[in-house]
């Protein structure tokens, strides 16, 4: 009988030291984008991360060695929950009348979520910083092929032409990085609710005439027209 109970002991032990675990590094995970997002980058530091987290510098520092470590986990994190958020709602749109709006919707939550911002500070610093830009500049590109082909693929499902769709998904994340852009730094406010109604009215028509659009197609992560394609890329969020 004892010989049975001993493996059952350590089996939860061993559940026990993961659910612990797991939680310690969520604890970090959070407390970094929650420092990315108040204080940005130049705010940033293990030391205050840990203290945040409320764990040893030793315990963080086992999970992620390095503070380019730290903030690649970060944005793979802040990545993670964008394409999860996707596919709930892109599975909700799939069952709609109205899959635009369940795509505006998204993309809005996406764009003016903490973690966005979170990855962009971590953008900013990764140009100066090359062994940041090695770690983060691959979750950024993968996320984003990834986040696009989600509601292309939606829309295209709902009755859309696929590259009319593709444009559509394009024009509208460059409208809202923009109106993220100026809501964020720059000294004067914006209704971010104005120029995003005005977008979802004008959304049946940009469906429909998105084909003729010179634009390149979604999913293409260079930069600027096709004779600079081979200078190096920088990732889009």
């Amino acid at each position: 009988m004892l010989q049975m109970a001993q493996p059952a002991r350590a089996k939860k032990t061993r559940r026990t030291q993961e659910e612990r675990r797991s939680r310690t590094r969520a604890a970090i995970l959070a407390a970094s984008i929650a420092l990315l997002t108040e204080k940005g980058y130049a705010g940033f530091s293990a030391s205050r991360v840990a203290a945040r987290a409320g764990v040893s510098r030793g315990a963080q520092e086992h999970y992620f060695p390095k503070k380019v470590d730290l903030i690649a986990a970060a944005t793979q994190h802040a990545m993670d929950e964008a394409i999860g958020h996707a596919r709930r709602l892109a599975d909700r749109a799939s069952h709609s009348a109205d899959p635009v709006a369940q795509f505006l919707l998204d993309s809005e939550h996406f764009f003016f979520h903490p973690l966005y911002r979170a990855m962009i500070e971590s953008m900013i610093a990764a140009r100066s910083d090359a062994a940041l830009a090695r770690l983060c500049y691959p979750i950024v590109r993968e996320a984003r092929a990834t986040l696009n082909t989600i509601w292309t693929d939606t829309l295209r499902q709902a009755g859309y032409a696929p590259r009319n769709a593709a444009r559509f998904v394009e024009l509208t994340h460059y409208l809202l990085r923009g109106i993220f852009l100026v809501e964020t730094w720059l000294p004067y406010g914006i209704d971010r609710a104005t120029p995003l109604e005005a977008w979802r009215r004008l959304a049946p028509e940009a469906l429909r005439l998105a084909a003729a659009s010179p634009m390149r197609a979604v999913g293409s992560l260079s930069h600027g027209p096709r004779k600079t394609a081979r200078r190096p890329m920088r990732p889009r969020g």
